[in-house]
């Protein structure tokens, strides 16, 4: 019997949310979603560069000293490992995530 080929670093791509969660269990802590009020998470792929993206669905800290509850997307790159980068852009409706994940 032959040995199996290794695999192509593409294969190893974080590709769900799932996959996402598995190597970076401390960030996706019940914990972490209540302090830092988080709504949901989505891992999408950018249009032209391939690249994953984390989004954020949040109230972040909007409420924070009286101020008024407001949902938030953050937009965060994925690194081929995993690792999830600093936001690059926060939008107030997920069309507008739509348009920007398109066009990056």
């Amino acid at each position: 019997m032959g040995a199996k080929a290794p695999k192509k670093r593409e294969d190893k791509m974080i590709k769900t949310i799932q996959e996402l969660k598995q190597v970076n269990k401390s960030y996706f802590t019940p914990e972490n979603k209540r302090f830092f009020n988080d709504i949901n998470y989505k891992v999408l792929t950018g249009g032209k560069s391939k690249t994953r993206f984390l989004i954020q669905h949040t109230y972040q800290f909007s409420d924070m000293f009286g101020g008024v509850k407001k949902a938030v997307f953050v937009v965060k790159p994925i690194t081929t490992e995993g690792k999830i980068l600093p936001t690059v852009e926060t939008l107030k409706e997920l069309n507008q995530v739509k348009q920007y994940i398109k066009g990056v």
